[in-house]
């Protein structure tokens, strides 16, 4: 499952999904994308009510029951964004955020389950490094496999018009086992 985060359907954060999926396609994976501007998702309330309806972990109804079906079908969870203010975006962080409602299930359905994790960012400049360091924090956190990252930087110096294949990416999606 790939959730992407980015806002522009054809810019460098979908370059890095494309180049990412063809990888992971060309071993025999299945890979479901998610385009978070596509859908209805609302901040997380803070409220530690989830998981009382282990069909429906969330007490709010909007499209992450969408991602939480999705979530429960995959094996390997893709973060992509372009890098916001040396973080991720306001789409995925609305969606990860929304994620925990999974842990409150019982079992506990976000930490550990035997995911791996990865994160494409695209980023404008060239200090992508507390997004890197939270994202492997993260992996920490979850108990999950990191399974790797791919930056693509300067992106503000490139033309958006021809973005070219990503080779880190597609490389990253062929590594999943």
């Amino acid at each position: 499952m790939i959730l992407n985060g980015s806002s522009r359907p054809h810019a460098f954060t979908a370059s890095l999904v494309q180049s990412f999926t063809s990888g992971a396609e060309s071993q025999g994976h299945e890979v479901t994308v998610i385009e978070l501007r596509k859908l209805n998702i609302h901040a997380c309330l803070g409220c530690l009510q989830g998981g009382k309806n282990t069909v429906k972990p969330c007490i709010q109804s909007d499209d992450m029951d969408i991602i939480y079906d999705t979530y429960r079908k995959s094996d390997v969870i893709v973060f992509a964004t372009p890098l916001f203010f040396w973080s991720y975006s306001g789409l995925l962080k609305n969606a990860m955020d929304r994620l925990w409602a999974l842990a409150e299930c019982h079992p506990d359905e976000l930490h550990g389950n035997h995911k791996s994790g990865a994160l494409l960012v695209a980023a404008g400049g060239s200090h992508p490094e507390p997004l890197l360091t939270h994202f492997d924090y993260l992996m920490t956190r979850l108990d999950w496999t990191n399974i790797g990252k791919v930056v693509l930087t300067h992106t503000d110096n490139m033309d958006m018009k021809h973005i070219a294949h990503n080779a880190a990416a597609f490389q990253l999606g062929a590594s999943i086992r």
